[in-house]
């Protein structure tokens, strides 16, 4: 395993500078803007990303942040174009879709309006939400001046957690991965033991 990593970053290093910021512009872009996050955990490319410039020239780390954080904010912004654009027309569409999710969609509004900046920012470091946070955004009527900015922020910050954790410990690359996979494992499981917990006690409260 060790030899196939080796292996790989040689690789991917050897593609030149000006191709892995593509790259690197690419996996941060298509993980929400296209969904892949839902399949592939977009930390596992940049990583390897990260690992690979080490091992180069070319390119240096801060513009790989650079345009891994701009691939990451302008896939978030499609998403909340969907929502804004084509989910809450759909939701509207239907009688079952009004009656179903409408509510949901009020209630997501209802959240938006108290919580919305830390749930854009927070939202970017769990990948089982990365992928639908901003499409709920929009969906919920959250102002686009205000999501954008918790949401280049949020960019920046994981893009350059994720980068130089590749870029710093670049030999080490497999357990890094490792390390990532099992704090993404272990944030879905926070994440549904919270909701788990907040909706069992709004049912006590309700059956009160």
């Amino acid at each position: 395993m060790e030899s196939f990593v080796e292996d790989l970053l040689d690789d991917v290093a050897s593609i030149g500078g000006g191709w892995l910021l593509l790259a690197a512009f690419l996996l941060a872009f298509a993980e929400t803007a296209l969904f892949t996050d839902l399949i592939v955990p977009g930390e596992v490319g940049l990583i390897v990303a990260g690992a690979a410039a080490a091992r180069g020239d070319d390119p240096h780390l801060v513009p790989l942040i650079a345009v891994a954080a701009l691939g990451a904010t302008l896939g978030d912004s499609v998403g909340w174009a969907i929502g804004r654009f084509v989910g809450v027309p759909f939701v509207e569409r239907y009688a079952w879709t009004r009656k179903h999710l409408r509510p949901k969609v009020e209630r997501a509004r209802e959240y938006f309006t108290r919580r919305g900046a830390a749930a854009v920012f927070l939202g970017r470091f769990i990948g089982a939400l990365r992928a639908v946070v901003s499409v709920v955004a929009g969906m919920s009527g959250m102002p686009y001046r205000r999501f954008l900015p918790w949401n280049v922020l949020a960019s920046v910050a994981w893009t350059a957690l994720v980068l130089s954790a590749g870029y710093f410990f670049g030999r080490n690359v497999e357990s890094v991965v490792g390390d990532v996979g099992l704090v993404v494992a272990a944030s879905i499981i926070a994440a549904v033991g919270l909701w788990w917990l907040v909706r069992r006690r709004r049912r006590a409260r309700s059956d009160a």
